[in-house]
């Protein structure tokens, strides 16, 4: 019972690990990692090769990649 109330007075407080750079929290020091090496204040790495749009996250860059896959469709090429 008492991991209960631990468990409990740590949601009041609310998430722990704040972005010195933004302001963000996170309830885990991983995410915040995370958040810093790949996120705040970094631009998109992954590049569409058909229209170059820019991505941060590499699944994001996939899930988009599928319009141009399963799409008949022109799109405008964007710089």
């Amino acid at each position: 019972m008492a991991q209960f109330w631990k468990m409990l007075k740590d949601l009041e407080d609310g998430p722990p690990f704040l972005c010195p750079k933004c302001g963000r929290t996170y309830s885990h020091k991983c995410n915040l990692t995370r958040h810093l090496r790949l996120e705040c204040g970094v631009g998109p790495r992954f590049q569409c090769a058909w229209c170059k749009k820019r991505f941060k996250h590499r699944h994001h860059l996939r899930d988009h990649q599928r319009i141009h896959l399963y799409s008949n469709c022109t799109f405008e090429l964007r710089n």
